[in-house]
């Protein structure tokens, strides 16, 4: 696919008219994003349970939370239920290898890759807490 059925792509899917497209189309950091796209598009970002203790949502160790490589949840290869207090803390790594995605880079250069729950486990007055490890893989 070149660079051009892309744009089209995009633009459809934001359900853009042309003229505001215009604007994504010609600027820099976009055509760095348009860029390298197709390459990114090959990775899946895997959240792999590392620790789980007291989880409400029955995540357990092993368990894979599947997201495309735009960050879209893949539920049907995901757990039936994902934890809403483990999102936003995923929201922060999936933009982060998003961001080495979108310029070209090695996505698993991420030296932080490990975010877990807000709930800080009985000790501190929550119920229990779960880690989670980020990496990309490709796509079979």
């Amino acid at each position: 696919m070149d660079q051009t059925r892309l744009e089209q792509i995009i633009q459809k899917r934001l359900d853009l008219p042309e003229d505001e497209f215009k604007l994504i189309r010609e600027t820099p950091k976009y055509q760095r994003l348009f860029a390298n796209a197709l390459k990114a598009s090959r990775y899946l970002l895997v959240a792999t349970v590392v620790e789980s203790k007291g989880c409400h949502s029955q995540h357990r160790v092993g368990q894979t939370i599947m997201f495309d490589s735009s960050g879209n949840l893949l539920t049907a290869q995901s757990p039936e239920r994902v934890c809403a207090f483990l999102m936003p803390n995923l929201v922060v790594l999936i933009n982060a290898f998003f961001e080495n995605l979108m310029n070209g880079r090695d996505p698993n250069e991420i030296m932080f890759n490990r975010t877990g729950c807000f709930d800080v486990g009985p000790a501190c007055g929550g119920w229990g807490h779960v880690v989670v490890e980020m990496k990309a893989e490709p796509k079979d």
